[in-house]
């Protein structure tokens, strides 16, 4: 038998076990990536972006927010095209990027990396992400946070401030300390917006599938006596969805006290939208142009059945950079144009 002949069972025995050392090679590639992406967050991130693509609903952030809140603004960064909302460099993304570095460089949180969802209330804030309370604590230090506890829960306190509480390295929540301690005790009693069926079906009804969703509890579910016998006709909340998927889309629901009242609203706001003066004297004259563009577009749609009114509209980028501009030329009416603001407040129901 040649040599050559005898090396070629030689080299062929010593072909799997170079074959096995590559597989072991790669599985321990494969593992250190693993752990270097949940050291840095990346895995966490990545799994979040794609829970937000496939179970965006996350009722679960209501039940820190207590019960008599009068609605909430949620925001899920992970939806959230920043394209739609104008040009890079223009007002509105600078806005975005000024208040995510001045978060960042206070508490070490990044908006657009560690937070998967915020939940916004007039008295609290919670957000679904990923913290680290002890970094958190070091840096709250400087700004002279101190340590406190209620009910077995730590939070960082600044007396007669604002409190910030990190509750299993997931969730935050942050406001005033008695707000703070509501939603502890919100959260205990079962006593949050989680339970009230009037602010899960109505978010449900819009879809949590938007990168920003909100609610707003103008009044009771069901009227008075009073209500009744003046035939007050207001609306009982307003639900808005935002999409950035294709440039900016709202979707606003008016509920109704009737479908007759929900029709009125319809013609109502069918005549302010066809009068370019009168959007010019609630915003100015350049914003009122801006607006006068998106209104035409705008589509109103009642539902008798449920008494609801819905109005669509959808924004250019464009004229979200313009409306943005034009808002930050005239900061200094801003205050007057609030005051302006009172066609819901009108037609609300009394107390």
């Amino acid at each position: 038998m040649s040599t050559e002949s005898a090396s070629k069972p030689a080299r062929a025995a010593g072909a799997p076990k170079k074959r096995g050392k590559a597989k072991y090679i790669v599985l321990l590639a494969l593992v250190f990536a693993v752990v270097l992406a949940q050291q840095t967050g990346l895995l966490g991130f990545g799994l979040a972006h794609l829970r937000a693509a496939t179970f965006p609903k996350d009722e679960s952030l209501l039940e820190y927010v207590h019960g008599s809140a009068p609605g909430v603004v949620i925001v899920d960064p992970h939806q959230l095209d920043l394209k739609a909302l104008g040009a890079e460099g223009g007002a509105v993304r600078q806005h975005i990027e000024r208040t995510r570095d001045d978060i960042k460089k206070a508490t070490g949180i990044d908006l657009g990396f560690d937070v998967d969802k915020l939940v916004l209330s007039p008295s609290l804030v919670v957000a679904r992400g990923r913290f680290d309370e002890r970094k958190l604590a070091a840096r709250l230090a400087e700004h002279s946070y101190v340590q406190a506890e209620y009910k077995g829960v730590k939070y960082l306190l600044r007396a007669g401030e604002d409190a910030i509480a990190v509750r299993d390295g997931s969730i935050l929540l942050y406001g005033a300390e008695p707000d703070l301690r509501a939603s502890i005790d919100a959260e205990e009693a079962d006593a949050s917006l989680a339970s009230r069926d009037e602010v899960t079906s109505r978010l449900a009804h819009i879809g949590w599938d938007r990168p920003l969703l909100g609610v707003a509890l103008l009044a009771e579910s069901k009227p008075s006596l009073r209500a009744i016998l003046t035939g007050a006709t207001g609306p009982r909340a307003v639900t808005v969805g935002v999409s950035t998927k294709g440039g900016l889309s709202a979707t606003v629901a008016i509920d109704a006290a009737s479908a007759e009242a929900a029709e009125e609203l319809r013609k109502l706001l069918e005549e302010k939208r066809a009068n370019v003066d009168a959007l010019t004297a609630l915003v100015g004259p350049e914003p009122g142009a801006a607006l006068a563009e998106v209104a035409k577009r705008a589509t109103f749609a009642v539902d008798p059945a449920a008494a609801r009114l819905t109005v669509q509209v959808d924004v250019r980028p464009e004229e979200l950079d313009r409306l943005a501009k034009a808002g930050q030329a005239a900061a200094g009416s801003l205050g007057e144009m609030y005051k302006n603001v009172r066609l819901l407040q009108l037609l609300a129901p009394g107390p």
